[in-house]
């Protein structure tokens, strides 16, 4: 409704005070259109802000970068890896020491690029170990942030914690297994039996180790946790409350209640002696 069509459906009032108060219903009308109009057109722009500072910070991040190209590589070579095994690319590749140059040159690359993922997430994960064994309050805020599904209490978090990371543990020291194969041995001296337990344990522990922590207690909320976490932010408030208080007394806020019961005059006098 504009506010034309306000002044069409008015009549012309005979009295002052009454033009007054359709002037004052006409501009109210008025600006509660314009602040419509405004939220409208405000809460799209605030949305993509948004989005721009997250897309901004994320781009701003090395590691994001380097993760992607990370992802892009392993695709790359186990694709190749891939087609080599199934022998779709035999038409291209039609000498057998071909198809074994290629697919040892994709092994190795595969091999490293995991290595190093390895080697860069282990000092990560001998530090939650070590936060694990000593296990102060600190240390329980940061593994909870890590492990706990939204940070919060889960009963027995710190065996449920434990065995996560262990299981990565086992992945990181499976994967140097498996590149000291790689590298020790040559493709027709290296044993298969080895190869094929160390890659398998380097991919179920990882993949257990995220289960676990998804669909385990770790990722679910129960009622003890609930109470728990209630509990502790009644004793954050009671203590922000008592604070505030002690606070307030020193800096002399408790004469507040006792002006508050005086009558008015007695206020303005009292404000007048300090």
């Amino acid at each position: 409704m504009t506010s034309s069509a306000i002044v069409g459906s008015l009549q012309e009032p005979a009295n002052p005070d009454d033009f007054k108060a359709i002037s004052l219903q006409i501009s109210s009308s008025r600006k509660a259109l314009l602040a419509e109009e405004k939220v409208e057109e405000t809460i799209p722009v605030s949305e993509y802000n948004g989005i721009g500072k997250i897309r901004r910070e994320w781009i701003n991040n090395p590691m994001n970068i380097i993760l992607v190209l990370w992802v892009i590589c392993v695709a790359i070579s186990g694709g190749i890896l891939f087609l080599v095994i199934t022998g779709m690319l035999d038409r291209v590749l039609t000498k057998k020491s071909q198809k074994d140059l290629w697919f040892e040159v994709n092994n190795q690359i595969l091999n490293a690029l995991f290595t190093l993922m390895c080697l860069y997430q282990h000092p990560k994960r001998f530090h939650h170990l070590f936060l694990l064994c000593r296990w102060k309050p600190t240390d329980i805020s940061i593994l909870r942030k890590a492990y706990s599904k939204n940070g919060t209490y889960k009963p027995n978090e710190r065996a449920h914690m434990m065995a996560v990371v262990v299981l990565l543990h086992v992945n990181c020291f499976a994967q140097y297994a498996l590149c000291g194969l790689n590298l020790g041995y040559k493709r027709s001296e290296r044993p298969n039996v080895g190869v094929a337990i160390c890659l398998s344990i380097a991919i179920a522990a990882p993949a257990i180790a995220g289960l676990y922590a998804i669909f385990g207690p770790l990722g679910k909320e129960h009622e003890e946790a609930q109470n728990y976490n209630s509990a502790n932010n009644g004793i954050s408030l009671s203590e922000k409350r008592l604070s505030s208080t002690s606070r307030n007394e020193e800096t002399g806020g408790f004469v507040q209640p006792a002006l508050s019961s005086l009558p008015r005059e007695d206020k303005a006098t009292q404000f007048r002696t300090m």
